[in-house]
């Protein structure tokens, strides 16, 4: 059942077997996996259905040097659902190199393989909405074109991986039904954990309290799970201090909030190949009805050879914003139901003297060159609307460059970390995050690495003229990752590893040196491949239902 806080008594205690901490797509996905169990389960959602301003606050935080990562309240949703609210939808499987210890990448290796996630995968595909677990897009499409550039693959890069589209999912809208039918399930609206205790025993939490609307209570369970995102569970471990454990729990070795990771990505490289019509470009329509699309992934020999971290490339929108009349179109689209939802004149009057030069450009570009593209502007807004919508709009193939986008690894890094605000609190007096991220040159290689061996592919078979060279690259990364943006990425603060002087969490999630308290989310991911966290996120947390119902 579903519980609003008018409904909630001050001071009250709720006994449960499983306490969850978070209602993203780990906690969601967890209690969906365990209502089945019979067991009584509590959930604190963190948020309304809808995020408020005041509990967008939570999030506020501290980023060290200042604006070198994004301000903590972009792209984090303190709501019920968590960043599922705004989930663009993309999901892609960790590679199975991705969870091999590979010599030349420090820190790296899961305790388990790739095997071993296959089938959490499978149920993540059915819960995330994006069909039957099968990324091979020469097994989706065998009498397809084989390849997104005829005749390009070879033994270092090729084009047979696909990524699937969700919907996308809200996980609180698409299975609020199931949560307020089941019996054996109270979930908490707007509760907000305060403090974990450990009062009886040094390796048990005994209870937890949650804020909820100028009211506290109590939660007494037999297991805790917090799955509350990647840089909040780190915070909230570090800031559950007390006699037991003087420097948070499960921090007994310094390694909470550290390794923090997340992915480098942008367009710099512009390609212009010469046969169009042969370019698998677009998104396609598995049998199922799933949007696809393709991207080039590094094989495993070549990251070796390399001594590289992984990434991929897929074709987007160059970096030049005034290239092709259909993102031009969009982007006054965009800018004309701006103006529509604001029903104020001064507002209005405010927005088009901010864009009023780019409008003026956009609509020039769309005047000379853009006639022909209004019907299939009208197409893709359509789909749009649709249940299963476009993700986004992609350029015209025929656009005189298409930009060559990038995604990669960032190697986990002590250095690279999460940490305690010594002079801000929330209102709840906890310390508020600091993030500290930091970047090794294995980070940048393997960004040159990767833009050389599609260069040499693309060029050895002479498909059409490119724009950029090493040294633009070289400063493009400088750039990104100055001023970096996670994109909502956060991954690898309470890492997992058997031995706890590496890790925060065993392979079943269980916090080091603790019974009963375990963490669910990017967090615990000890490596971050070039793959979206979500899909892996939601078969993590099905993994760790299955252990937490057998034990």
């Amino acid at each position: 059942m579903i519980i609003y806080p008018e409904n909630i008594k001050d001071k009250s205690q709720h006994e449960a077997d499983f306490c969850i901490i978070g209602s993203g797509p780990a906690g969601i996905s967890l209690a969906l996996e365990l209502i089945a169990s019979g067991k009584k389960i509590v959930m604190l959602t963190g948020g309304l259905s809808k995020e408020t301003l005041t509990n967008r606050n939570f999030h506020k935080g501290i980023v060290d040097p200042i604006d070198s990562h994004e301000e903590l309240t972009e792209f984090r949703r303190r709501a019920f659902g968590g960043a599922s609210i705004a989930w663009g939808g993309r999901c892609i499987p960790y590679d199975p190199i991705d969870f091999e210890e590979r010599s030349w990448i420090p820190f790296s290796g899961w305790p388990f393989g790739y095997d071993t996630m296959i089938p959490y995968y499978k149920r993540a595909s059915y819960l995330c909405k994006v069909g039957t677990f099968e990324f091979d897009a020469h097994k989706v499409f065998p009498n397809a074109q084989k390849e997104i550039i005829e005749n390009f693959d070879d033994a270092t890069i090729h084009s047979r991986h696909l990524e699937r589209w969700s919907p996308p999912v809200n996980f609180a809208k698409e299975y609020k039904h199931i949560l307020e039918k089941a019996a054996n399930i109270s979930v908490l609206m707007d509760a907000h954990l305060k403090e974990i205790k450990t009062e009886i025993a040094k390796d048990e939490v005994s209870s937890v309290t949650a804020y909820i609307k100028n009211k506290h209570i109590t939660i007494v369970a037999k297991n805790y799970v917090l799955a509350t995102g990647g840089i909040e569970n780190a915070r909230l471990l570090l800031a559950s201090k007390n006699k037991h454990h003087p420097q948070g729990i499960g921090n007994q070795n310094d390694v909470v909030g550290r390794y923090y990771m997340s992915h480098i990505d942008g367009v710099c490289l512009k390609l212009a190949p010469d046969n169009r019509k042969n370019l698998v470009f677009d998104f396609e329509t598995d049998p199922s009805g799933v949007l696809v699309r393709r991207r080039w992934a590094i094989s495993k020999e070549a990251q070796k050879e390399n001594k590289m971290g992984n990434a991929i490339f897929f074709l987007q929108s160059s970096p030049d914003k005034f290239s092709d009349p259909l993102l031009s179109l969009t982007f006054i689209a965009k800018f004309i139901l701006t103006l529509l939802r604001d029903k104020t004149a001064s507002g209005i009057r405010s927005k088009w003297e901010a864009e009023k030069q780019l409008i003026q450009k956009h609509l020039k570009i769309v005047f000379t060159k853009g006639w022909k593209q209004i019907p299939k502007f009208i197409k893709i807004a359509r789909q749009r609307t649709q249940k299963r919508k476009l993700p986004f709009i992609l350029p015209s193939v025929n656009a005189p460059y298409l930009g060559l986008y990038f995604q990669s690894e960032q190697i986990p890094n002590p250095k690279s970390r999460i940490t305690l605000s010594e002079k801000e609190n929330d209102v709840l007096g906890m310390p508020r995050a600091q993030v500290s991220i930091a970047f090794e040159e294995i980070d940048k290689k393997t960004i040159i690495e990767a833009h050389k061996i599609f260069i040499k592919a693309y060029e050895r078979n002479n498909l059409g003229k490119f724009d950029m060279t090493i040294s633009e690259l070289s400063t493009f990364i400088h750039n990104t990752i100055s001023k970096f943006s996670s994109k909502s990425h956060h991954l690898g603060a309470t890492r997992m590893s058997e031995n706890e002087k590496l890790g925060v969490v065993d392979s079943n999630c269980k916090v080091h040196g603790m019974n009963n308290l375990y963490i669910a989310g990017s967090s615990v991911f000890p490596t971050s491949s070039h793959a979206n966290p979500t899909f892996t996120i939601v078969a993590l947390a099905v993994k760790l239902a299955e252990f937490l119902k057998k034990n």
